[in-house]
């Protein structure tokens, strides 16, 4: 298509919409009052906050567990989640849910970890006996996806939620911005920002979209650190040029412009996938990424981020989850994980053995996943 030609289609053509061109829309109601998130960081109950310095208990390996172990390990010191269900919100006798209910078992599992001597073992239970009713493609007795098989639990606590908040039909029925007033979007949620600005005349086009994580891209061939990284992904920007120019709402042409993202609102609690896997999940790259113990997203915010308050979003490390494979295999190895006391001493879990260790160690693994809090 020629210059002329596609100018002459850009006026037959409607106008592109500016999204939530006046800032990031707020919610119609709310889920969970982020008062209550506001006060469990601030006050968590002694008797909690005194057992998260505590070694934990192991995990048992059930038979191919151990992506399951790791992963519940980090959300158990996860001191928001933890303080949220120690208060027992989710009363199992009134749960509506007939049949497998995620945020009941592990609710049940907050409790027990919490009562468990130091270094003493359980069983995780039906949070892997049921492994199914946590993501439809999981089966039970095969080694399945740390990463995957937290999102399936949290979007199970979600909708769990969202449903006793609305009804069944609330995913369809309640506002976007309602459905991310969750207790787990409250503690692992975000917002990024998409921009794009036109050269000619300067119009900037935004996108905001929910985060529950910010994934890293890991090649052979990129840089060693998670904050290159993220360098990559909210400071360098892109030009839009050639056949791949982009149309400017209120120039009503293609236009040359500049495309890049920024975090708009950070989390309480940040969590970095590493993506290791190259074509699907058949093979991963092995390399050490190096990540560091403090992390500092300021660089990386909005100009006009929201929320953010007296408070920089800087973040310590508490969590890592690292699978350690056998041959480049993404099908084969083994989970652990690695855990910040409150005291700030470290410990390995693997399974059920739990032994202490130091943040030199921590710093020196094969992540692939990161867990940070502010």
């Amino acid at each position: 298509m020629g210059r002329e030609d596609r100018d002459r289609a850009s006026d037959e053509e409607p106008e592109v919409e500016d999204v939530e061109a006046d800032g990031l829309l707020p919610p119609l109601k709310h889920v969970h009052d982020y008062g209550r998130v506001a006060h469990e960081l601030c006050a968590a109950r002694r008797e909690d906050a005194k057992r998260l310095r505590d070694l934990p208990a192991g995990l048992c390996n059930s038979g191919n567990t151990c992506f399951a172990a790791s992963a519940l390990q980090c959300l158990y010191h996860t001191r928001l989640l933890t303080a949220h269900f120690a208060d027992e919100p989710h009363p199992h006798d009134s749960c509506k849910n007939p049949g497998f209910c995620v945020t009941c078992e592990y609710q049940k599992h907050v409790l027990k970890a919490l009562d468990a001597e130091p270094r003493g073992s359980f069983s995780i239970g039906k949070l892997t006996n049921a492994i199914g009713s946590i993501a439809k493609h999981f089966v039970r007795g095969r080694q399945e996806d740390s990463h995957e098989y937290i999102r399936g639990l949290l979007d199970g606590i979600h909708v769990q939620a969202l449903k006793e908040f609305a009804g069944e039909k609330a995913e369809k029925e309640l506002d976007a911005r309602t459905q991310e007033t969750t207790i787990v979007h409250h503690i692992f949620g975000g917002y990024t920002c998409g921009q794009v600005e036109c050269i000619q005349c300067g119009h900037v086009s935004r996108n905001y979209q929910s985060m529950i994580d910010i994934p890293v891209e890991v090649t052979a061939k990129s840089s060693s650190g998670i904050e290159a990284s993220l360098k990559s992904n909210f400071l360098d920007t892109e030009i839009l040029d050639g056949s791949n120019k982009y149309k400017c709402a209120r120039c009503r042409a293609y236009v040359r412009a500049e495309k890049g993202g920024k975090i708009h609102v950070s989390p309480n609690v940040l969590v970095v996938p590493l993506k290791r896997y190259t074509m699907g999940r058949f093979s991963k790259i092995t390399k050490f990424v190096e990540f560091p113990a403090t992390l500092d997203l300021t660089p990386y915010m909005s100009r006009d981020a929201p929320y953010e308050g007296k408070s920089p979003p800087t973040y310590t490390l508490y969590g890592v989850v690292v699978h350690l494979d056998w041959g480049g295999s993404a099908h084969s190895g083994h989970y652990v994980s690695y855990v910040r006391l409150l005291d700030g001493r470290w410990c390995k879990c693997d399974d059920g053995r739990i032994e202490e260790t130091d943040e030199a160690t921590v710093l020196k693994q094969k992540a692939y996943l990161l867990f940070y809090e502010r």
